[in-house]
């Protein structure tokens, strides 16, 4: 099947936290200068033969420069996507629960300055930084740790309905 694309591509995103329950948020190089939502989570797209899992920690390493064990079990949820414009498809997410980082491993930080221009600790008040359905996806899994959830994103407001999980 060559030239074979899949239908719905993947994207895989970890959550990390401080002991002051704040959230690790990265900026693109892309989304550099831009308003909302040029912040997001560390992470990104699922290569050919790449398992979600994989995908999250080769991101992270590359773009943060730390290495994490992360385990299945870290699974927090998954999610469809709706593709919201021309030329755009739907798409499934991935949300991996990633270690409290202390002062001492954000010090290890090394970004990749083809990938990131910037690292934060975003609090709750901070979260309009995030695209709306990324800030919800994040919110919602600090509010209910715990058991793997599954989310539509559906529509041009791109809300996100949880179908097995607390919304």
């Amino acid at each position: 099947m060559r030239g074979w694309t899949p239908e719905h591509p993947s994207a895989s995103y970890l959550l990390c936290t401080d002991p002051a329950s704040r959230l690790l948020i990265v900026r693109g190089v892309r989304a550099a200068g831009a308003g909302v939502g040029s912040w997001d989570l560390p992470g990104g797209e699922v290569g050919a033969g790449e398992s979600p899992l994989d995908a999250v920690r080769r991101e992270v390493r590359r773009e943060l420069g730390l290495a994490f064990d992360l385990l299945p079990d870290d699974l927090l949820g998954v999610e469809w996507a709706q593709a919201r414009g021309a030329g755009a498809r739907d798409r499934l997410v991935f949300l991996w629960s990633g270690p409290m980082l202390s002062a001492a491993d954000t010090d290890r930080i090394v970004l990749d300055a083809r990938e990131l221009t910037d690292w934060r600790w975003a609090g709750p008040d901070e979260a309009r930084l995030l695209h709306p359905v990324v800030a919800d996806r994040a919110r919602e899994r600090l509010r209910w740790p715990g058991g793997v959830t599954y989310h539509e994103a559906r529509g041009p407001a791109g809300r996100t309905r949880g179908v097995d999980g607390p919304s």
